[in-house]
């Protein structure tokens, strides 16, 4: 049975900073772009572990982290409802030990 994908505020304005930055250079590659990032992230309906777990990338934090090109889905799992809860979306040039990831 597939998961619900839900997104978190910050993943919305992380999206949303994602689309305005590659929009200031091209406003049609931005929304492809943004689509190619959802697509990647609505895998994670039929396939919840696709990341692995942040511990693995010395993130002492418990989630997982699904990495599309150069950006970092942060994202938990809950089994009963079943959810997959996206955090946060993030470049990896950002220091995301400094950022609140849910």
């Amino acid at each position: 049975m597939p998961h619900n994908i839900v997104y978190l505020e910050h993943a919305y304005t992380d999206l949303e900073i994602i689309l305005d930055h590659i929009a200031e250079d091209s406003p049609s590659r931005a929304v492809e772009y943004l689509e190619f990032l959802k697509n990647g992230i609505s895998k994670l309906a039929d396939f919840p572990h696709l990341g692995v777990m942040c511990k693995r990338k010395h993130i002492r934090r418990e989630c997982r982290v699904l990495i599309i090109e150069n950006y970092m889905v942060f994202y938990k799992i809950d089994e009963i409802l079943p959810t997959v809860i996206i955090g946060r979306v993030l470049h990896r040039s950002i220091n995301y030990k400094t950022k609140k990831l849910f």
